[in-house]
């Protein structure tokens, strides 16, 4: 009797002691994914012209990080390529994951050729729902939802631009900043209703004098967004979409 109490005694602390790990395990995966709906993730665009770019296309860089560290990630034009002979060899761990990649893909194919040819089961082809127009209905009032959470999610701030204004001659020099300024300031108005922007600096400098040096121009910002508003709003929208069979139209 006592051997059977000591067991069942050291079931329920394993069972107990189990349970406390699963929920431990829950509760850190719960917070990581909160952690990453509420992390902002952002990206920094720059722009600036090129005196040596013929096309005047100008230099583009693109980096992307998250908790306002951000590391490069694109760049145009590309740099130059390394010549031949400088080429830098592959680091241990970028040789170590080739091997283990090889290593992998072997063995994917060995079971592949290994597996038994799978074959097709005799089922009725499903018949799609038709696409009426209150399903349209709903997906443009899906669309909206989805629309309104990403752009009142997005922060654009650390907002720069700083653009000369030129012309052949002192008039339509000034011709021309009086056009672009009555297209920049309603253009940002506009914008301003639908998303939040900080701007740090906003210059159109008029260039007048045609022999003058003519400075160069540059945009920079930074956009952020959280996942959060944007998941709750996918979440509605799949939901109202299930209740309406509309992802019946296409599955």
């Amino acid at each position: 009797m006592n051997i059977l109490l000591a067991v069942l005694q050291g079931a329920l602390w394993l069972a107990v002691r189990l349970g406390l790990l699963l929920l431990g395990l829950l509760a850190v995966v719960l917070v990581l994914a909160l952690v990453i709906l509420l992390c902002p993730f952002c990206a920094d665009l720059s722009w600036e012209e090129d005196p040596d770019d013929p096309e005047g296309w100008g230099k583009v860089k693109i980096r992307a990080g998250a908790l306002g560290l951000t590391f490069p990630v694109f760049t145009w034009p590309a740099p130059p390529p390394a010549a031949a002979g400088q080429e830098a060899k592959p680091g241990f761990l970028a040789r170590l994951w080739g091997r283990l990649k090889g290593k992998l893909q072997a063995r994917r194919a060995g079971k592949a050729a290994r597996k038994p040819p799978k074959k097709p089961a005799a089922s009725q082809p499903k018949q799609k729902a038709k696409l009426t127009l209150h399903r349209l209905n709903t997906m443009l009032e899906g669309a909206g939802m989805l629309t309104r959470a990403a752009f009142g999610a997005l922060r654009v701030t650390r907002i720069r631009v700083f653009m000369p204004v030129t012309g052949e001659d002192p008039a339509q020099a000034a011709v021309a900043y009086g056009r672009a300024n009555a297209w920049l300031y309603p253009a940002l108005g506009a914008l301003s209703h639908w998303i939040y922007m900080d701007f740090e600096e906003l210059r159109l400098v008029p260039c007048i004098d045609p022999e003058a040096p003519r400075p160069l121009g540059r945009v920079s910002f930074r956009v952020s967004a959280r996942a959060l508003f944007v998941a709750i709003a996918a979440g509605k929208v799949l939901l109202l979409f299930e209740r309406e069979k509309v992802l019946d139209v296409f599955l």
